[in-house]
């Protein structure tokens, strides 16, 4: 009879050491949490991409031809690999009072895989890319973008991201070493992305 009470006593010590708690969260709803919390994204674009060329929506100049970068895309807070983002460039120019910089259209698709649904999120944005005034070990230029109080930045979304509007904050390096406008041409990416929904 001891040896039964003492069995069935290790057995339901066993059954609850393996069974979570209420109030615990599971590894994916650890990852989402730390993800998305409904308010804002605050991403990290970062490696080597090659250039292609791909289609756009217009632009606000009706330009539909852009160059493309598949760059891995990471979760900031947690360094874990959430997808990929597909950085569109287009409408390249200069600004006659900073003739060493560019700025371009970039209509940036953060493709999320994180769940079954894929789901994605676009925003279109008008970045500035200048020189680093002292040399940087790996990357040659700055690039950002502030957007306005008020500024809708985000142009499309599915899932959880459908109908959503808000802001997005743009800063980062880059590196141009590799690129001279081209398919094929290589940019070092290092970007971090903060996205704001209203």
């Amino acid at each position: 009879m001891k040896t039964k009470i003492i069995l069935s006593i290790l057995f339901g010590i066993t059954l609850a050491s393996n069974t979570p708690l209420a109030s615990e969260e599971s590894d994916d709803e650890h990852y989402h949490h730390s993800l998305y919390n409904g308010k804002n994204l605050v991403l990290n674009a970062k490696g080597e991409a090659a250039a292609y060329p791909c289609q756009i929506p217009p632009t606000d100049r009706g330009t539909t031809d852009a160059l493309c970068f598949n760059i891995p895309l990471y979760n900031l807070k947690n360094g874990q690999i959430v997808g990929t983002l597909k950085d569109a460039l287009t409408d390249f120019r200069i600004n006659e009072a900073f003739p060493s910089g560019i700025i371009a259209t970039v209509r940036s698709h953060f493709q999320f895989h994180d769940d079954d649904e894929h789901q994605l999120l676009v925003t279109g944005v008008i970045g500035s890319v200048q020189p680093f005034l002292e040399a940087s070990t790996s990357m040659t230029h700055l690039t950002g973008f502030i957007p306005n109080k008020g500024d809708n930045n985000v142009l499309d979304g599915t899932g959880r991201f459908q109908d959503r509007s808000g802001t997005v904050r743009e800063s980062g390096a880059v590196n141009l070493s590799k690129f001279t406008g081209k398919g094929g041409d290589v940019i070092g990416f290092d970007l971090i992305w903060v996205i704001n929904f209203d």
